[in-house]
């Protein structure tokens, strides 16, 4: 079946912060568990950061699907406490994921980070916090803007 959106609307948001940065699941992995390798560079761009950090659900079902049980706590907090901002699409921005998975389809983006676009569209985000840089080097905000990738260092885009 195939359901065609009404809109494909991009929900606006309150504006981020200037230096607000999406956050992808390598980047919650790393900072959470400390037996990753980008352990340590998670913790100290975590530390000289200052803006808002955002993301959302799948990213964060992703993440506690690659941490061990007894680490998923710090994941829940790390939302419940506004460390992260966790943001949910609405109907219109489920209408404009089906359209970019639609778009993407070819490449055979995962979920999370479909939603990781919408949300750097309703919300004005280009920055993002990701090991992913092949698939976020190729994904464009509103289809025409490139992501900025901030962490891990060294990642060129």
């Amino acid at each position: 079946m195939k359901v065609q959106p009404t809109a494909p609307a991009v929900r606006s948001l309150p504006p981020a912060g200037r230096g607000a940065v999406l956050l992808d699941t390598g980047f919650l992995v790393s900072l959470i568990d400390d037996r990753e390798p980008l352990h340590a560079a998670a913790v100290r761009w975590l530390s000289n950061h200052h803006g808002q950090l955002w993301s959302v659900p799948s990213v964060l079902v992703e993440t506690a699907r690659f941490v061990p049980g007894w680490l998923r706590p710090q994941l829940a907090r790390a939302a419940a406490t506004g460390l992260v901002r966790v943001s949910a699409p609405d109907a219109a921005g489920y209408a404009r994921i089906g359209s970019l998975l639609e778009k993407y389809g070819d490449a055979k983006p995962d979920w999370a980070d479909i939603e990781l676009i919408w949300l750097a569209e309703a919300a004005g985000i280009h920055r993002v916090a990701t090991l992913d840089a092949a698939d976020f080097g190729v994904y464009r905000i509103h289809g025409r803007r490139a992501f900025d990738i901030v962490w891990p260092p060294g990642t060129i885009t």
